[in-house]
């Protein structure tokens, strides 16, 4: 599995033009993205859902996500 660092060093990190610029915090944040999103190509919305929660859950945090259909954010239900 890639590190933060070697996404860091990602060409679309490197060679992203819009960063060039930026703060390494940017950048990092940037990579932090890429590496979430690479993680979780192919996984369906349920199994994205459940690896948020049990990794929020780990940070004492709640994922709010609307469960009744209706459209609106609250507290997820425990």
């Amino acid at each position: 599995m890639k590190t933060v660092q070697d996404y860091m060093n990602d060409p679309r990190i490197t060679n992203d033009p819009a960063l060039k610029d930026s703060l390494e915090l940017s950048k990092e944040i940037h990579a932090i993205r890429l590496k979430v999103q690479d993680e979780n190509e192919g996984l369906s919305v349920d199994e994205i859902n459940h690896k948020a929660e049990i990794t929020l859950a780990s940070w004492g945090i709640s994922l709010c996500r609307d469960r009744t259909g209706r459209g609106k954010i609250g507290a997820a239900a425990v």
